[in-house]
């Protein structure tokens, strides 16, 4: 029999808001990041308009994110505790980072560099409220809640490790144009890395017992395997962004010369690895093609990001290092991020068109 579903209002897209919508402004916000290390008019005008249209995706998410949290508690409640929805809440924060970034990196479109320095700071200020806000909230819900299996693990449990990585990618941007606040901002950055990067280690260890211990999980979480590419994609950009600002005299009292010693050859290493897992998510993606086993959903957003965060790396590397292969891997990450984008985005609008995407997805 078919399912009669109730006629779509603001209200009932609210109530079943998936969380995983603001993985879609993730993936498109970090487009224009990821086109910045292009000398070219054609790339800054295509960042330009990337970064348009996430603003809007962002601003546009907000109304039906917020209303949920105003109106639906109940049904937000629900996904909190659930094992694999519950790691997307942070894709909100996570969100208004990156536009802090793209913020940053092209000023001209917030009114000029003086603008875009608050703009990003208020941005930076509450991704990192959320960010911290989602962690305390989520991690004891999922302590205390019984019966989580091994196969509930997928590796969308990295999007909290990831959220608090990308919080000093920021930061440190934002400790060199904010002096009076730069210690508070360093610290708070430098602890985040701290707390994401231990995360990541605990976290890789049970999401990686569960892929090689149990079967694959279904087709439709395929996508977030290459999240496993984004810890140490950003780890390599975290280093960079250091290397740059104790050259600027920002940091605290180190050496710049000794962290650009480390960083050069541990940003190759970190990039590296996040491009052989891009290759090893690749080969997993493709044994879901061959067994017809990969339905769209929002998860395919989980392609997206992961892209562009290995580009960003390689795009890094390439500049600390100038290394004329590495750029040309940053190159290739690009191309194909902006192919997957456009694949993934074509299939989201025709989700919103028939509606699916906005009915409970679990």
């Amino acid at each position: 029999m078919e399912t009669v579903h109730e006629p779509l209002t603001l209200d009932l897209i609210a109530r079943d808001f998936n969380p995983a919508w603001c993985a879609a402004v993730m993936g498109t916000g970090a487009v224009p990041l990821a086109l910045g290390f292009i000398d070219h008019p054609a790339a800054r005008w295509l960042a330009w308009g990337f970064a348009a249209l996430a603003a809007l995706m962002c601003l546009s998410l907000l109304v039906p994110w917020t209303l949920r949290l105003i109106r639906h508690r109940a049904a937000m409640a629900k996904d909190l505790d659930h094992p694999v929805a519950t790691n997307f809440f942070p894709t909100m924060p996570i969100a208004m980072v990156i536009m802090a970034l793209v913020a940053l990196r092209y000023p001209e479109l917030v009114g000029g560099a003086e603008a875009a320095r608050w703009v990003g700071l208020g941005l930076w200020c509450l991704g990192v409220i959320g960010i911290f806000g989602f962690g305390f909230l989520i991690l004891p819900r999922l302590f205390a809640k019984p019966g989580i299996t091994p196969q509930q693990t997928t590796f969308g449990w990295y999007i909290p490790p990831v959220s608090k990585l990308l919080v000093p990618v920021a930061g440190f941007d934002l400790a060199r144009l904010h002096p009076p606040l730069q210690d508070p901002i360093l610290v708070i950055s430098l602890a985040a890395l701290g707390i994401g990067f231990f995360m990541f280690l605990f976290v890789g260890a049970m999401v990686y017992h569960r892929y090689i211990y149990h079967e694959l999980p279904i087709g439709r979480m395929a996508p977030t395997f290459l999240i496993g590419a984004v810890p140490t994609a950003i780890l390599a950009i975290v280093l960079g962004k250091l290397a740059g600002a104790a050259e600027a005299g920002v940091c605290m009292p180190i050496n710049a010369q000794v962290i650009a010693a480390v960083a050069m050859p541990a940003t190759v290493a970190l990039w590296g690895f996040s491009f052989w897992w891009a290759i090893l998510a690749g080969i997993i993606i493709l044994h879901h093609l061959r067994r017809d086993d990969l339905p769209y959903a929002l998860s395919w957003w989980a392609f997206t990001f992961p892209l562009a965060a290995l580009a960003i790396a390689g795009g890094v590397s390439a500049r600390l290092t100038g290394s004329p292969t590495i750029h040309a891997a940053y190159l290739a990450s690009t191309v194909a991020l902006l192919l997957v984008w456009a694949i993934v985005a074509w299939r989201t609008i025709g989700g919103v068109r028939d509606g699916r995407l906005f009915r409970p997805a679990h």
